[in-house]
């Protein structure tokens, strides 16, 4: 049996494939998209979830949804992910739902359906800002890491223009933190000026500037009256009035805005999170223009310093406000050592209860800042599930197309051999990679993967010691598929394009080793090639072709946008699936077919 390892390590591949793809527990229900702000639901329900039943009447799909939404009352039950939850409705539920995945595969928007969203500009914005919105928000997605999401700029009836945003599946709080947010900066420091008999001096580099206390609420500064909450321009610096007492006047001063902001550092030394009295505190660090630092260097001059007598460590009497939106999301101590410095490297810090929170947070605003801020401020407007433009049809009609497809396969196979020992696994090998391509897709399958890492191992150490013939690429490729198997990722049209430049490849190259291992020699060559040899020459050939495909495919992964990275990782996949996996077996097949 031994004998056939390459066989048997495609059989145990494709087996871990199956499981990959439909191994889990029974999946009913219908699956939350999208919890609107407004809903009753929100804080209970989130995106994600899967409800399995409503009022105690189960709900397996989406029909069953309709039916009971259709007879609700004001207060209903719902189980979801197995827990049960009582909720009171307003108006409306305000949730929507989509059928749930049955199989462990992560299916796009194309074929499965999912929201669409449209967000309104606060203001009369042009065609131009429109596009700078969509510029930004997909520049915001891709630092994300959303995948499946989709942004256009669209024209209503009423002549105003709006975003429209497609996604498989993007959450409340990913539209309000993320995509809604304008994204305006602005770093403030706390500038306290002490009074001496109702005057004192604002210090701003070497520059200095009078001050006057004129009743509790006023100051005089260089010879302008400025109010309490008054902003106001020194030195190219803008500062508000905060606060004014006998013997101190405190301001903010604007020291960076996001046009400061050159690089937001993601690197593990510039960014981090860590739990810290209960909570878990995440920090990074952005790199600021030499204009901002100068105008930190400038309000921070002059600033007395005290010693926290906690961490004996010593700091301004000031701080450093951070605010996104006009939203504080820092509020920092300056170490003493930084004051007057041109400090270029500020780091934006938070905490969370939880780990996910934090991470998310934190990825959150490096998006943000990343992308620089919006042009105009936008609302949510409208939610609405989108159906599946392919869906089910689609997959339908394309197992029809495979099914046509295999059968020409093997009749012309079978009309040019005459064996249907070769035809049969032309077509056997096709669908093996298929299958083998939407396993190593599967989520949640590392598990599974690991074991056919295992089992192969032990059929390619038992087929050394048996002396079996070696094969340095069949072995590679037991152990590489199954750590490939432990990825995953959206199955969508350029994914199922990939599968199909890949298969078709695949059928020339079995073709290529029927005809280079069947085919006598011709009388001009004059020369006897074992079996063995024509197998080589076979792989040659197909190891080219391979080779340059991969090549070819390489530049399109590494540097471009999303849907042809897809088609050209799933391509490289299915190549590397073929020559590591099912062409070593089908050659042995032809070999043993050849024999008799």
């Amino acid at each position: 049996m031994i004998k056939y390892w390459r066989i048997l390590i495609l059989a145990v591949t494709v087996f871990g494939a199956i499981l990959a793809i439909g191994y889990g527990p029974p999946r009913d229900g219908v699956e939350i998209v999208y919890v609107s702000s407004g809903s009753s639901a929100a804080g209970i329900l989130s995106q994600g979830m899967i409800i399995n039943s409503v009022n105690a009447q189960a709900v397996k799909n989406i029909k069953d949804w309709d039916a009971v939404m259709q007879d609700i009352g004001n207060n209903i039950t719902v189980v979801a992910n197995g827990e049960e939850y009582e909720i009171e409705i307003n108006e409306t539920l305000g949730i929507d739902v989509i059928e749930v995945q049955r199989l462990n595969l992560d299916f796009g928007l194309d074929l499965r359906g999912g929201t669409r969203i449209t967000l309104t500009p606060t203001e009369n914005a042009t065609k131009d800002m429109i596009d700078e919105v969509v510029a930004t928000l997909r520049t915001r997605a891709n630092i994300y890491g959303l995948q499946e999401i989709r942004f256009f700029s669209v024209r209503g009836v009423d002549g105003r223009y709006y975003v429209q945003i497609e996604a498989a599946g993007v959450g409340r709080d990913i539209v309000d933190n993320l995509l809604t947010k304008q994204g305006m900066f602005e770093a403030k420091v706390l500038k306290p000026v002490n009074l001496i008999n109702g005057s004192g001096t604002l210090e701003l580099g070497k520059n200095i500037h009078d001050i006057e206390s004129v009743g509790n609420k006023t100051i005089e500064l260089d010879g302008e009256l400025i109010k309490i909450n008054d902003t106001f321009t020194v030195d190219d610096t803008e500062f508000q009035l905060m606060n004014v007492t006998s013997g101190q006047v405190v301001m903010l001063a604007t020291v960076y805005d996001g046009s400061d902001i050159e690089m937001v550092k993601t690197d593990p030394q510039s960014s981090g999170i860590f739990p810290r009295g209960g909570v878990f505190q995440f920090y990074f660090v952005v790199l600021v223009s030499e204009e901002g630092a100068q105008r930190f260097a400038d309000v921070t001059t002059g600033i007395p310093s005290f010693v926290d007598l906690n961490s004996g460590e010593r700091y301004l009497d000031s701080r450093i406000l951070l605010y996104l939106d006009g939203q504080t999301v820092s509020d920092l101590q300056i170490g003493a050592n930084l004051g007057g410095v041109v400090y270029t490297t500020p780091q934006i810090q938070g905490a969370r209860s939880t780990m996910e929170e934090a991470i998310q947070e934190k990825l959150e605003l490096q998006s943000i800042l990343r992308s620089g801020a919006l042009p105009t401020t936008l609302e949510t407007s409208s939610i609405q599930v989108i159906s599946p433009t392919l869906g089910s049809d689609f997959i339908q009609s394309a197992f029809l197309a495979g099914l046509a497809a295999a059968a020409m396969v093997v009749i012309i196979s079978f009309v040019k051999y005459r064996r249907i020992k070769v035809a049969l696994p032309l077509v056997i090998m096709g669908l093996s990679e298929v299958i083998i391509i939407l396993g190593i897709a599967a989520t949640n399958d590392t598990a599974i993967w690991g074991i056919v890492l295992f089992i192969n191992f032990m059929i390619v150490v038992t087929a050394w010691w048996k002396k079996a013939e070696v094969d340095i690429f069949a072995w590679i490729g037991a152990f590489l598929i199954p750590l490939v198997g432990m990825a995953s990722w959206t199955i969508d049209l350029p994914v199922i394009a990939g599968m199909l430049a890949a298969i078709g490849m695949g059928i020339d190259h079995q073709i290529i080793i029927a005809d280079e291992t069947l085919s006598g020699d011709s009388d001009e060559e004059k020369k006897s090639y074992t079996m063995k040899e024509k197998v080589r020459r076979a792989f040659f050939i197909i190891f080219g072709a391979s080779a340059t495909t991969i090549a070819a495919m390489i530049p399109l992964m590494s540097i471009g946008i999303g849907l042809i990275r897809g088609f050209a990782i799933t391509t490289i996949i299915g190549v590397l699936v073929g020559i590591l996996i099912t062409r070593p077996a089908y050659a042995r097949i032809v070999e043993l077919t050849a024999k008799e």
